[in-house]
């Protein structure tokens, strides 16, 4: 009996597998082209001061960033819980000795208006801006802090980064 439910489980297992000669690397490719447009970019980022201590907020709000020379996003960083972070207040914000990185996911928003005409929606389809394989430099060119008032400080930081996709 226990031969035949071993032999039953082998087949089992065997009708269940698949005996192709493509790998599973082979089996996800959904597109020949070699080419893969990107539509977002992650990245992490950190505020230090001139006392080489970090910021400490809970988010960084209204980050506005180009690549190249095209508009991508203006967007906020992913939320951290600041209550858990060793930190001390400076001039109404908060400070820490360690860095803190913010995640940011800036995936390309473009503002959509009423399309009156078909020259505006053309106009619309035109910016939007795939990354394609290569070199690329992102600007960084504000964002915005609310201190420990509740007051909001934009800063103007113009801070390029080169990347490669």
């Amino acid at each position: 009996m226990k031969k035949i439910f071993s032999l039953l489980l082998l087949g089992i297992f065997l009708i269940g597998c698949n005996l192709d000669d493509n790998s599973s690397a082979d089996l996800n490719v959904i597109s020949d082209r070699k080419d893969i447009p990107f539509k977002e970019i992650i990245f992490l980022i950190n505020l230090k001061t001139n006392d080489s201590n970090y910021v400490v907020v809970k988010e960084i709000d209204s980050i506005n960033i180009y690549v190249n020379t095209f508009a991508w996003a203006k967007l906020n960083s992913a939320s951290i819980d600041t209550t858990k972070i060793s930190k001390f207040i400076v001039n109404n914000r908060f400070e820490s000795n360690n860095k803190i990185s913010y995640l940011v996911v800036a995936k390309q928003e473009l503002t959509q208006s009423n399309f009156n005409t078909a020259g505006d929606y053309a106009q619309y389809l035109n910016s939007l801006y795939e990354l394609q394989p290569g070199e690329y430099a992102c600007l960084i060119e504000s964002f915005q802090n609310t201190l420990n008032d509740s007051t909001t400080v934009k800063y103007y930081s113009y801070f390029y980064k080169s990347f490669r996709v």
